[in-house]
């Protein structure tokens, strides 16, 4: 495969720029709607990952902190393309590998925004189940506040739909999930709220992704403590003791009273910045 490889007479394949567990991506132009595109292929090898990826397609999720395919087709060697909105800031897995701990302020404007997007997605009666820094990508801001849009719906359960699961295996990634899920409890959007938890202390402490069953630990030097207790909260362990919604949670953030100021510096003093990690499109 190559740069100019056609997709079902719609979808130029450029470059390549992510590869996940079942998939590749690729930045694409999409000729029906003249605008490129990231381009998620899935392997037809997985019979699994195609019924997600298929899933996915099926997540209409519109909304400003949300990015769901909006389009899809078979290729020639019978793998499906998803055709998604190209998000071009990396991921803030990748913002936390560059700066290490953020700011209070910037890790709780991300935070809501993310809180936001899990209300969002809730109120369709839908969870994520893989909630994560690699999930959470970034528009480039250079100066600017972040703007995070939450990707990878492919695992996702809505309230009727039948778990895509090998038996025997817990669907997720190890330290974002809650430990009920370890229980076989029935996903919820509290397994949401853990793990959305679990990227705020990551943000807030610096900290590599976090073991199983993750102790939230001290007060970190500079973080205000009603955010620090709404981050415990989040991550409790206990189900019930987590707010009783997305929303709740970004009530609870507001009252932090935090403010972001622009532009914003890490706490050595460096601007931070999200940029953007694709660079000019090639050539059609």
């Amino acid at each position: 495969m190559h740069g100019g490889w056609v997709v079902g007479g719609r979808f130029a394949m450029l470059d390549r720029i992510g590869a996940g567990g079942s998939g590749r991506v690729w930045r694409a132009f999409d000729r029906d709607e003249r605008r490129y595109c990231a381009a998620k292929l899935v392997r037809s090898t997985d019979g699994t990952a195609v019924l997600r990826a298929m899933r996915e397609r099926t997540l209409r999720l519109a909304h400003p902190h949300v990015v769901t395919p909006y389009a899809w087709c078979p290729t020639s060697d019978g793998d499906v393309l998803l055709a998604l909105e190209l998000v071009r800031g990396g991921s803030l897995e990748a913002l936390l590998g560059d700066y290490g701990r953020l700011p209070a302020s910037y890790a709780a404007e991300i935070l809501d925004q993310l809180l936001s997007a899990l209300g969002h997605i809730h109120a369709q009666g839908v969870v994520h189940r893989d909630v994560k820094p690699a999930n959470v990508l970034l528009e480039p801001s250079p100066v600017g506040a972040p703007l995070i849009r939450l990707s990878d719906f492919g695992i996702a359960l809505g309230d009727d739909a039948e778990r895509l699961t090998t038996t025997g295996f817990v669907v997720g990634t190890p330290g974002y999930l809650a430990p009920e899920v370890l229980e076989w409890a029935r996903p919820g959007p509290a397994q949401d709220l853990y793990a959305a938890g679990m990227v705020a202390w990551r943000m807030l402490t610096g900290a590599g992704d976090p073991e199983t069953r993750q102790r939230i630990g001290p007060l970190p030097p500079g973080v205000p403590p009603q955010l620090w207790t709404l981050v415990a909260r989040l991550a409790a362990p206990d189900p019930a003791a987590r707010p009783v919604s997305a929303e709740a949670a970004r009530h609870e953030l507001a009252e932090c009273g935090l403010t972001l100021d622009l532009p914003a510096r890490t706490l050595d003093g460096e601007p931070l910045q999200i940029l953007d990690h694709l660079g000019p499109s090639p050539q059609l």
